[in-house]
């Protein structure tokens, strides 16, 4: 079963792939609002955050268009 959040509107082909990216040794995770938050000192971190990210993100306390960083 595929999740849907509220925001989405149309039925969508979704490709898996890894969100996480290492440059330089710093760690950063893709979002699917199309942004890229980081760095983070390792892949651990980057997924911690990657988590707390998708949880404030589907409270609706913070809109994914409000501009604020949630990102180290």
């Amino acid at each position: 079963m595929t999740r849907k959040r509220k925001s989405d509107t149309a039925a969508r082909n979704w490709y898996r792939s890894d969100r996480f990216i290492q440059d330089g040794g710093r760690w950063f995770f893709y979002t699917r609002e199309g942004t890229i938050e980081g760095p983070f000192e390792s892949r651990l971190e980057a997924a911690c955050r990657l988590e707390v990210y998708i949880a404030v993100t589907n409270s609706g306390i913070v809109s994914s268009d409000s501009g604020l960083a949630l990102s180290a």
